[in-house]
């Protein structure tokens, strides 16, 4: 089954916030390792074919987002120790 644009748009951003808004410590990182690859994995698709400039800026959003959390997180977490 081929996913259509639309759907690989739609799922990267599900993943991201569901990233976003995890409140267990303990499911963060998994969750935001699994946003950051699929926002890389769209990147590689839209990079391919860079007809939408708003998702691309939505992803180098993302992207950046989702590195300063798992920043914070490791702090927090070495803070806490």
């Amino acid at each position: 089954m081929q996913v259509s644009p639309a759907s690989n748009q739609s799922v990267w951003k599900q993943v991201y916030q569901d990233a976003l808004f995890e409140v267990d410590k303990t499911r963060l990182r998994p969750k935001l390792q699994a946003a950051m690859k699929a926002v890389e994995d769209r990147l590689f698709e839209v990079r391919s074919d860079p007809t939408d400039r708003r998702e691309l800026r939505d992803l180098e959003h993302a992207r950046r987002t989702i590195a300063f959390l798992g920043n914070h997180e490791l702090q927090t977490e070495e803070t806490v120790r």
